[in-house]
């Protein structure tokens, strides 16, 4: 996403890294430069609104089980 995109994020939003449904997490904080994702994997990351390239709100890839 663009950083316009970011800065529209509310806090419980769901985001994925890369689109990988097997990789998300939830924005936990906002602010006006950054947004901080409580990732499924325990990792906590504060991610600037200009850094978000990597960063999708829907899965593009499918869960696989």
């Amino acid at each position: 996403m663009n950083a316009a995109e970011s800065k529209g994020l509310k806090k419980g939003s769901r985001v994925y890294w890369r689109g990988d449904a097997n990789d998300g997490g939830i924005i936990t904080e906002t602010n006006w430069n950054a947004v901080t994702i409580a990732w499924d994997d325990g990792q906590v990351a504060t991610v600037h609104h200009g850094d978000m390239r990597e960063i999708q709100r829907t899965p593009a890839k499918p869960t696989i089980v």
